[in-house]
């Protein structure tokens, strides 16, 4: 009967987290490492080379590359390379967990990592996160097979994976001038909804590995624990950390959640569904009341749509929590408000947080007024790999003001305030767009706070002498 509930709470929740992850897809780039990907790329499928040394490991251009000729230089060809690799991840991590502990961990394995916070994340980044956490499942799978079988091939596709790891390592953060948040706190959010049930499973798991059962094997339960702590240890040491490195640990992790919550389920139902149910649904609430906080006061004349998705959520949790009848709720719980929470994210909150990313919206109106080779320039306003990426084109930067200012049928992206220095000179000019850019990646409270927002923001335009 488990089994049954859990494949169809698995075949909705996955499916509907797949149609969320492709949703996100359409959403503009923002200009940070996925940025630089994505204009590298698209500039060396144009020119039949990259013509520009980054710190990206060359894997993750590669897969861009192919992508992108593949299936055309677009942004949804960017995201298909990451997504075949999180599929894989979650076919190593069924496959994983179906050998160690059977068919009902394995199912529920898949669902807590296709479901997971992070995960729809990585989904929207275009890093390397996704490619190590596919190279490292794969390697532990097949070296838990070997320890179990002893046969030579498992040892060598582990060897494989381990290999493919170090090949996709990025060395390098994600910016230059920002540090990624600490690893454990990383882990703490976006392992969300099943946070509570990993660090259950993880006192479990230390437990039974310093105190085996007698006559038991405990190599498999030693290995997942060393799998799940490993990438903290090295993201800890290594100084050039990016900010999902630790997402190479999920699947494991996932593996072992969901062997202790079936176990759970199978031994102590009742025990496991009383207190941990109210813990989890104080959990919720508080979470919601997080999301009621981003819906409703940090864009406050767009928030109509946004607030109906809230209420929604919050009727549906509500009814699920206090008065259905519906079996393992604690499992549907998770699952209807990790796609819930992100459906409100995907439709509402990032579309306005991209609103303040003028390079990307400035580069798309700078493509539709025919910007071509050496006639977009950048005055005091840098080359952002976005504008780069939706222009189809290159950026030169140019600061000799007299030299432009003299140029005809050329596009200018510069700051708001130096169009009037333009227009004294050049009456004559366009103003083809405007918009204002959160230049941070990592978001800051002060900008979430409609008062304090025109700090921490700066007005570009792009014109057209």
């Amino acid at each position: 009967m488990l089994q049954k509930d859990l494949l169809k709470i698995t075949k909705w929740g996955l499916g509907t987290a797949l149609l969320i992850w492709m949703i996100g897809w359409l959403m503009l780039i923002p200009e940070d490492l996925s940025a630089q990907i994505a204009a590298i790329s698209a500039e060396a499928v144009k020119n039949g080379r990259l013509n520009e040394q980054t710190g990206i490991s060359t894997p993750v251009i590669s897969f861009s590359v192919a992508a992108m000729r593949l299936f055309g230089i677009n942004q949804l060809s960017l995201h298909i390379p990451g997504f075949l690799a999180i599929l894989f991840s979650l076919f190593c991590t069924y496959r994983f967990t179906r050998a160690l502990a059977g068919a009902e961990p394995a199912t529920l394995s898949v669902l807590i990592l296709g479901t997971s916070q992070a995960t729809f994340l990585v989904n929207n980044e275009l890093g390397d996160s996704s490619y190590l956490a596919a190279c490292f499942v794969f390697a532990i799978w097949q070296l838990t097979a070997y320890l179990e079988n002893r046969k030579m091939i498992s040892l060598l596709l582990s060897l494989i994976g381990t290999a493919g790891l170090v090949w996709v390592k990025n060395t390098f953060p994600d910016s230059t001038n920002e540090w990624p948040v600490d690893p454990l706190l990383t882990l703490l959010v976006t392992f969300s909804p099943w946070t509570i049930f990993f660090i259950l499973a993880m006192i479990d798991l230390t437990q039974r590995v310093i105190f085996p059962d007698q006559g038991k094997d405990e190599r498999h339960q030693l290995i997942c624990l060393l799998a799940i702590i490993m990438p903290f240890i090295f993201s800890y040491l290594n100084p050039f950390r990016a900010t999902f490195d630790v997402y190479m640990a999920y699947p494991v992790a996932a593996v072992v959640t969901a062997i202790y919550i079936i176990r759970r389920l199978q031994n102590a139902p009742e025990t496991f569904s009383g207190l941990l149910a109210y813990v989890h649904a104080v959990a919720a609430y508080a979470a919601l009341a997080l999301l009621f906080c981003l819906v409703w006061f940090t864009f406050p004349a767009d928030n109509y749509y946004g607030l109906v998705h809230f209420m929604a959520l919050l009727s549906i949790l509500t009814w699920l929590i206090f008065f259905s009848s519906v079996r393992n709720k604690l499992i549907v719980g998770c699952v209807v408000f990790a796609i819930g929470a992100n459906i409100v994210l995907t439709t509402y909150f990032y579309p306005n947080i991209y609103e303040y990313q003028a390079p990307a919206k400035l580069g798309i109106i700078a493509r539709a007024n025919g910007a071509s080779q050496e006639r977009l320039f950048s005055y005091q306003a840098g080359t952002p790999y976005s504008l780069r990426f939706y222009s189809g084109t290159q950026v030169t930067e140019m600061d000799d003001f007299r030299k432009l200012v003299g140029m005809k049928n050329c596009l200018v992206y510069t700051h708001q305030n130096f169009v009037g220095e333009f227009k004294a000179i050049r009456p004559d000019l366009q103003i083809l767009g405007s918009c204002e850019e959160y230049p941070r990646r990592i978001l800051d409270f002060r900008f979430l706070d409609p008062n304090t927002r025109a700090s921490y923001v700066q007005s570009k335009v792009l014109i057209k002498l």
